[in-house]
Order: C-alpha cells, then structure tokens, then sequence
C-alpha cells in the first residue's frame, strides 16, 4: 500500500467513524439502533483498555501517572459519545481542580463509563471490585494505572487495601473515585440506594475532602429494558467539595447522610419527571446548597437508610 493510502484511510475511517456513522445508527430501527450502538461502546471499551496499557507505560516513563486516567478517560469518552449521541451538560466543571479528593459519583448502569469518559478528575484513580482485574486488556489497564482493587467477599482484605489505599493517595498526592452505593442502583426513579461507609472512612482518615458529582438519570438516553438507546444530552453537576479536615472516625456516619441528602437532593432537581424548577447554573446550584439543610440532613440517619433499603430494591427495574 502506497503512502497516498494510508493517509486516505487515516482521514477517511475518522471522518466516517463522527460523521457519517451517527447518521446512520439514528435512521436505524430502535432495537438495532439498541444493539449496534451497545456494539460500538463495547468497541470503544476494547480500544481503550489496549491504549491504556500504552498510555500507561508512556505516562509513566514522563513521570506523569497521575494523568493516566483522566486522558484515557478522555478517550474513551470520545470514542463512545460521538456516534451514540450522547451530548454533555457539565455544571461547576471548575471543581474538578479540587483534587486530590475522594469523589463520589452516583451508580446507575454500565453505561456510567460515559459519566467518567466525561468528568474523571486528573490525580484520582478508581475503586473497583476485584473481578474486574481478570479482564481481558481492561484489567491489565487498571493494574498499570494504579487502581485499587476491593475483594468484597472478603473483609479482611478489604480492610487491608483501603489501608493500602490511604497511603497511596498521601504519597502519590491523589484521590479516588468511588461508588458509594456499591451497586448498580437501576432504579426507575430519582433516588439513591443507602451509602456503604468505605468512602467516608477513606475520606477523613486521609483528611481529604469529598467531591460530590451527580449524574442525571438518563433512561431518556440508553434504557436496557426497552431496548432503547437513541442518544441525547446528559446533564452532570459536579459539587463544592465537603470538607474532612478535623474529622474523625465518629463523624463518618453524618459525613455519609450529609453527602447523600445533598446529592439526592440535586438528584431529583434534574429528573425529567420532576414538576421542579431546573438548576442551570454552579452559582445557582451554590446558592441552593448554602441554604439551611440541617434539618434534611440530620432527618434520615443511618439506621433509616438501612430499613428503606429492601423498600428501595423492590422498586428496582433490570435496567442492565
């Protein structure tokens, strides 16, 4: 093949691939639209756990690990949004430079990879259950940038790597990004399942603040149940950091409530079905959070939160 070629496939697959390929997958019927379109973040997946572990080996010879995640974060971002039709409203973006940090992020499906294709913060690495670390590529990538593995059916272990993890951040000067719902919550409402504590502990044992981000439902976007997936644009608000300096181990319970009911609470300010008033700026979302809330926060305590929860999971739908 001549050089001539090869240009002309670098030019034209790209062009293709943005340009045309959207077009295409939006004049397909719902259920193909559904499949091929699951096909092409799979696709995205792939590609970007084999460039990973060379983004990985690359950053590191620079001495520049900090930023693996976020540039294949990036990456897969913008291999996987631009022909589904995903579209991004990002509100406080700016909080984002609040690192290091413990991040918690709302979990609906696996379709969150969009969530952090969008928003993953630089100096931040990501909590995630053991099992993942045995697949093909993708573990191996995780591996390199220093993910912290999490063996749940162990307690023990557990324990040791988030002690392991607290040492990493205060060397590496990094945070974490965490679900602390510790599930998929595929609910067909605005709501949160009840918090797990490791988020919170991790927190204020390395006297790091915790960045709230908040993704919108987005069953007007993909909805396995349906077999929907037509695209669209997904609102994420990304929150003032909450403070842990002076805190200790007896104040993680009303760091976790707090940090809930907040984020619920913006939660359900974006449902699509809500008769609510939109909040559309980071001024107004500040503005709104600076309000009294003590007694919202201080009205759900943990034992609550525990007793909703087989409330909560039968209003579960299989959404994944």
């Amino acid at each position: 093949m001549s050089i001539v070629t090869y240009l002309q496939a670098a030019i034209g697959i790209p062009l293709f691939y943005f340009l045309v390929l959207p077009k295409i997958l939006a004049a397909l019927p719902k259920k193909a639209q559904f499949l091929a379109k699951c096909i092409i973040v799979l696709f995205a997946t792939l590609i970007m756990s084999v460039a990973g572990c060379f983004i990985s080996i690359a950053c590191a010879l620079v001495n520049k690990r900090h930023i693996i995640n976020f540039v294949v974060s990036r990456f897969f971002g913008f291999l996987a949004a631009g022909p589904c039709g995903v579209t991004y409203k990002v509100v406080g973006e700016e909080n984002l430079e609040n690192y290091p940090a413990i991040v918690v992020c709302n979990h609906q499906s696996s379709m969150d990879m969009m969530v952090l294709g969008r928003v993953f913060p630089k100096h931040c690495v990501v909590m995630a259950k053991k099992e993942l670390l045995y697949f093909p590529f993708l573990g191996v990538f995780m591996k390199l940038s220093n993910a912290i593995f999490i063996d749940r059916k162990n307690h023990k272990k557990a324990i040791e790597s988030t002690t392991q993890a607290v040492a990493d951040m205060k060397k590496h000067n990094s945070g974490i990004w965490i679900f602390p719902e510790g599930t998929r919550s595929r609910l067909d409402k605005a709501d949160l399942l009840p918090f797990k504590k490791g988020a919170f502990h991790l927190a204020i044992q390395a006297q790091l603040p915790i960045l709230p981000i908040i993704s919108e439902g987005y069953s007007h976007i993909y909805d396995s149940s349906k077999r929907s997936f037509p695209g669209g644009e997904l609102e994420i608000r990304v929150l003032d950091p909450i403070p842990t300096t002076g805190l200790t181990t007896d104040d993680v319970n009303d760091l976790m409530e707090k940090t809930r009911n907040l984020m619920l609470k913006h939660l359900k300010e974006m449902d699509r079905h809500s008769t609510c008033s939109p909040v559309t700026s980071q001024a107004a979302i500040k503005a709104a959070d600076e309000k009294p809330i003590d007694a919202a926060i201080s009205g759900k305590t943990t034992a609550t939160a525990t007793q909703d929860e087989a409330a909560v999971k039968k209003r579960r739908t299989l959404k994944d």
